[in-house]
């Protein structure tokens, strides 16, 4: 009888723990002209605190020949449940940072969910930030 009060117990704080999601991410924008040796750089966010500084988790994809159309599509998973901010770039020269130009502008292409855009810089968390619904992509277009 313990046991299954014990179980019982268990099984109601299920819905109060963190679980897994994937997240289809949709980008288009992509400069199809340099794809070879190309990466989509992906990075996820969860706290305004630490957005554009340490991510939740960041993934890299090899983009080939299937981007070829300027759009790819590949599938986020295991992210917390909620809302979440994506920040994105295209390495176009596989060196692992976003490029930038003598005044600070990103050469590569870039975006972020919610497709934000910051004004003189990038947007803040609150304008980034998605929650993810079962079955809906968050769809991004680069700059």
């Amino acid at each position: 009888m313990n046991k299954a009060l014990a179980t019982a117990a268990l099984l109601a704080l299920l819905p109060l723990c963190s679980q897994a999601a994937d997240v289809t991410l949709e980008v288009e924008g992509l400069d199809a002209t340099r794809l070879q040796g190309a990466t989509l750089m992906v990075a996820v966010f969860t706290e305004p605190a630490s957005w554009l500084r340490q991510p939740q988790s960041g993934r890299r994809f090899a983009l080939g020949p299937e981007a070829a159309s300027g759009k790819f599509s590949v599938v986020l998973k295991d992210l917390p449940d909620g809302p979440l901010a994506i920040s994105l770039f295209q390495d176009a020269n596989a060196n692992g940072r976003l490029d930038m130009n003598a005044m600070g502008i990103p050469v590569e292409p870039f975006g972020f969910s919610n497709n934000a855009a910051g004004n003189f810089g990038p947007p803040q968390f609150e304008q980034a930030v998605v929650t993810p619904m079962a079955g809906t992509p968050v769809k991004v277009k680069l700059n």
